[in-house]
């Protein structure tokens, strides 16, 4: 049992540094190598206004050396083994952890939009990061620190940049699937049917999406009223701001949700009285049309004893008679189309 366990185990990759990032205390970061971080984390006696960022590529076996320093949370270590990866923003003893979701550009509105997931723990002297995938966030933020476009003055403020980018994400999903859903109904007021499918799979999608990207908001108001003491109140304003929008996010997604669902049931709706009209026109011409066939039938029988056979207008009485009858049962129907 054990020998398996091993053998396990050895199967993940290594998990290696991609960058690091040491922050002084106006927020300027510089790119330093790894033994200069792993200095820096050996040293107690560093600035407490300086902290570091880490990020590696693979959050599931990131080096002894680097663990001897950074005390990951055990709610860090269990999210890890989960399969369902919804983004989350927790508490974890004397810092915060988080897991934050991507969806590529190219897949957005495909059918099964690919994730990739970034995990974070963060202290007060650091921010521990890790991908399973490249996250666009992440390395659109490497290239922005490294140009000294965008500073942070403590491991806070990056957890409210990786939310906003999460809600801005969000935001356009939201859009998208705003325009689609006004463009079918645009349609529906032209009398056209679009398909009913498009509008059940962008719902689904939309349901997934919110479930994967967005944070449980009762989860967030949570965590924004109990914050650990160290970080600063500006960014303690700022999570409530990125709480806030999430909220409002989540309620547009909601409402959407519930009118593409309306706008379902009016294209079933239609489809059915559409079905209904077609049946109720073949049934029409069935009904008109057994008068004739009943006249055709019984004077057809070719047998003894029928009416007008030796008469000279007998073709012309029974044709009356089958258009009296046909009339009859028109009206029977135009009454029905009244109702």
């Amino acid at each position: 049992m054990n020998t398996t366990a091993h053998i396990t185990t050895n199967t993940v990759p290594p998990s290696q540094l991609v960058h690091a990032y040491l922050f002084s205390a106006d927020g300027a970061g510089r790119r330093v190598e790894e033994d200069v971080a792993l200095n820096w984390l050996k040293n107690p006696a560093t600035p407490a206004s300086e902290f570091i960022w880490l990020h590696f590529s693979n959050p599931h076996n990131i080096g002894k050396k680097w663990l001897e320093y950074i005390e990951l949370p055990t709610s860090f270590k269990e999210v890890l083994h989960e399969e369902r990866r919804s983004s989350r923003l927790a508490h974890s003893h004397l810092g915060l952890f988080a897991v934050l979701n991507e969806v590529p550009d190219e897949s957005l509105h495909k059918g099964l939009p690919k994730l990739s997931t970034l995990w974070l723990s963060v202290r007060q002297r650091w921010l521990l990061s890790a991908w399973d995938s490249p996250f666009r966030a992440v390395t659109e933020l490497d290239t922005r620190i490294a140009k000294g476009e965008i500073s942070f003055r403590n491991p806070a403020a990056l957890i409210v940049y990786f939310l906003n980018v999460q809600a801005d994400t969000l935001a356009s999903i939201l859009h998208h699937a705003v325009g689609t859903a006004n463009h079918i109904e645009t349609i529906l007021l032209t009398d056209r049917l679009p398909k009913r499918a498009d509008l059940g799979g962008m719902r689904r999608n939309l349901m997934r999406l919110q479930r994967l990207l967005a944070p449980e908001p009762a989860a967030l108001f949570r965590l924004v009223n109990r914050l650990p003491r160290w970080i600063p109140e500006e960014d303690a304003d700022y999570l409530h701001l990125a709480t806030e929008n999430f909220s409002v996010i989540l309620r547009d997604m909601t409402g959407l949700q519930d009118r593409i669902q309306l706008l379902e049931d009016e294209i079933a709706a239609r489809v059915s009285e559409r079905t209904n009209r077609n049946i109720f026109i073949l049934t029409s011409v069935t009904v008109l049309s057994l008068p004739l066939t009943i006249v055709a039938a019984l004077f057809g029988m070719n047998v003894g004893g029928l009416p007008f056979r030796d008469s000279a207008l007998g073709f012309w009485l029974v044709f009356l008679l089958a258009v009296f009858l046909t009339g009859l049962t028109l009206l029977w129907i135009l009454r029905f189309l009244r109702d």
